[in-house]
């Protein structure tokens, strides 16, 4: 049975909160290039409502299937690095850290809950298929 003192927090916060930032940046950054892309394809300013819809997709869609993606990397980044015997807290720590980040930047709505439970399920999935063992 793992502890809490066994587990190495260092890295569960590190990739609890990585997967965030990670999405966040990619996002800003798609946001943008879509932006040049379209108004050097129009020679000028893009149609605002292009813009908006392409906001919407890319915030409600893309922004979490990336950090549901990301969070399955990190949590097998930090389940590399553990005691096999503890591969599993780590993962359910990855994904809790996470989604409690997300928590914290979203409504909480019926919606958001299920993004924390698919979250916490993408930490254990990871602590599972990049694990040392």
């Amino acid at each position: 049975m793992t502890s809490v003192t066994d587990l190495q927090w260092k890295q569960i916060v590190v990739g609890g909160i990585a997967p965030y930032v990670i999405s966040t940046g990619l996002l800003i950054a798609g946001i943008v290039v879509y932006t040049f892309v379209v108004a050097f394809g129009t020679g000028g300013e893009p149609a605002p409502n292009a813009l908006q819809q392409f906001n919407t997709v890319s915030g409600t869609i893309l922004f979490p299937i990336a950090t549901i993606l990301l969070t399955v990397v990190a949590s097998g980044w930090v389940a590399r690095q553990a005691d096999p015997d503890a591969v599993t807290s780590h993962g359910i720590a990855v994904g809790i850290l996470a989604g409690i980040v997300g928590l914290a930047f979203g409504a909480l709505d019926p919606m958001m809950f299920l993004r924390f439970v698919v979250i916490v399920g993408a930490g254990l999935l990871g602590a599972r298929l990049f694990s040392a063992s």
